[in-house]
């Protein structure tokens, strides 16, 4: 009798070994199953970070631009364009309202983009042009106008719009014009 309760423990035994190892074989089945999933929304969303595109931030975006723009305009005012100072354009003229007793004497050259040799070729050729352009306004100024403190840079900028509006559209435009001399007797 003794040998029949030890089998039918025996039994008892082998039925619960099998179970601790089924129990064993679940869980390591359920946590192969969690590093799977885990492993797949990684992924995904590694791929939906580099896939989808970030909201842009237009307010950034516009800063930035308006950044590299000013950076782009410094650079190109610091930089020294062509000059046609081979063939300055010189004119003296009697300053209005002075009855001839006063006149100005100017000699002007032009600033252009160096690599629009086109450019400077044009302005060269119309030199003539540009002489009588000077000499008419110049003669329309009265002698405040060519005395005040902001004379020249008046006068300048009064120059490079004529000069510009002159030029063909596709033929592009004059950066500066520069006094290289500029008498008042």
């Amino acid at each position: 009798m003794a040998d029949k309760d030890k089998k039918e423990k025996k039994e008892d035994e082998k039925p619960a070994e099998g179970a601790a190892e089924s129990k064993k074989a679940k869980g390591s089945n359920k946590i192969v199953l969690i590093i799977i999933l885990l492993s797949i929304v990684a992924v995904q969303a590694v791929l939906v970070y580099f896939i989808v595109p970030k909201p842009v931030n237009e307010e950034a975006k516009a800063a930035k631009l308006a950044e590299d723009s000013l950076r782009v305009a410094q650079e190109a005012a610091t930089q020294m364009g062509d000059l046609t100072d081979d063939m300055p354009i010189e004119a003296t003229v009697n300053i209005a309202g002075t009855d001839g007793e006063r006149f100005i004497k100017c000699a002007i050259i032009f600033e252009y983009d160096g690599k629009n040799k086109a450019l400077g070729e044009e302005l060269r050729r119309r030199a003539p042009k540009y002489k009588d352009m000077l000499i008419d306004h110049m003669s329309r100024l009265t002698l405040m106008e060519v005395t005040e403190p902001q004379a020249r840079d008046k006068i300048r900028k009064d120059l490079v719009r004529l000069i510009n509006n002159s030029l063909p559209p596709k033929m592009g435009e004059i950066r500066d014009v520069f006094f290289k001399d500029y008498i008042i007797q």
